[in-house]
């Protein structure tokens, strides 16, 4: 009897032609609010399911190791982060937990990108100005020569230091939780091959000494207890008077009241955000809604969604399918492992 495996409706019609393509096992959509999808588990007599960035807490744990009786079961993450996942609930219950690492390196990086762009040329509220008839005339900034901070240098910080770098003639400054000697000894090479290799001015351990010097910060950490907030309204005053804030990474990073004020008094030159605090984006009060600030540009949670990237993290989550079901578990990419 083949085996089901249930797809969030919207990530699967983000990859429909690769979902439905399955042959070795039934692919099938399914809603993607928790208690419907568990309702689904039980139903379909489903061990794996495929889910996006919402938060499963409890329901669908349950289903899947009821429906699993022992045998064990598997929720792929269908991207990289996956704070929407109980890892600890999942292990309890014999549940395999696996992500799609670097399917959406290149979108991340690239949207990062566009954003800088939108702030340093006001692209977003000048092309609002000009839907409403009025041809007006901003002046921007070029971001040649200036500065870039990234601050967590992993895949997808280096890609867009190496974009920022190459292409568009920055500085790039990194900043990450490793000190140096952590990073040679897990580079193996001195810092300063790493640094000639990467196209680094600076590197640190220490947030504050590169939110001082960066023209524009880019944020690109995961989320975790120790970045909850980790841009908060100490760390918007260390950040360079006039400089701009872009978050691709998640929205807890980032006290969202906090970041309002700053853009708001003028001491952060503007704010680029694909990532919230809740989502969809609820502003943390009326007063305080960041869509009313101009130097502010939102979207909608879209740093991966590309028909390339897409493509890829659903070939990930079922390789990683595949190889649970042939008990092949040392060739997941799990992330409570």
């Amino acid at each position: 009897m083949q085996e089901t495996v249930l797809v969030t409706e919207q990530e699967y019609r983000k990859a429909e032609a690769i979902f439905s393509d399955r042959e070795d096992f039934r692919v099938e959509a399914a809603a993607g609010g928790e208690r419907e999808l568990a309702e689904a588990v039980a139903r379909r007599g489903a061990r794996a399911a495929i889910v996006g960035v919402e938060r499963y807490e409890g329901p669908l744990y349950e289903a899947l190791a009821a429906t699993a009786g022992g045998r064990g079961a598997i929720v792929a993450r269908f991207g990289v982060g996956h704070d929407g996942i109980d890892k600890r609930q999942a292990a309890r219950l014999g549940i395999y937990v696996t992500n799609a690492p670097g399917a959406l390196d290149a979108s991340v990086a690239e949207h990062a990108m566009w954003l800088i762009g939108a702030l340093a040329r006001r692209v977003c509220r000048l092309e609002s100005l000009l839907r409403g008839g009025r041809f007006a005339s901003t002046s921007g900034i070029e971001v040649c020569g200036k500065t870039l901070g990234v601050v967590g240098f992993g895949a997808i910080g280096r890609r867009v230091a190496r974009i920022a770098r190459l292409g568009f003639g920055m500085k790039i400054a990194a900043a990450d939780c490793l000190s140096e000697a952590e990073l040679e000894k897990r580079e193996g090479r001195p810092i300063a091959d790493f640094m000639a290799a990467e196209g680094l001015e600076f590197y640190t351990d220490r947030l504050d000494d590169l939110l001082a010097q960066s023209d524009i910060v880019s944020l690109h950490v995961a989320a975790t207890p120790q970045t909850r907030n980790l841009i908060d309204a100490d760390r918007l005053r260390t950040i360079k008077l006039g400089a701009m804030l872009v978050n691709t990474s998640r929205g807890s990073v980032v006290d969202e009241a906090a970041l309002y004020d700053a853009v708001a008094s003028g001491h952060l030159g503007g704010a680029a955000l694909d990532v919230f605090q809740v989502e969809p984006y609820r502003p943390v009060s009326a007063e305080k809604d960041l869509r009313k600030l101009d130097r502010v540009v939102l979207t909608p949670h879209i740093g991966s969604n590309t028909a390339e990237a897409n493509n890829r993290m659903a070939a990930a989550c079922l390789k990683n399918v595949a190889a649970f079901f042939a008990g092949k578990f040392d060739e997941l990419t799990q992330v409570d492992r």
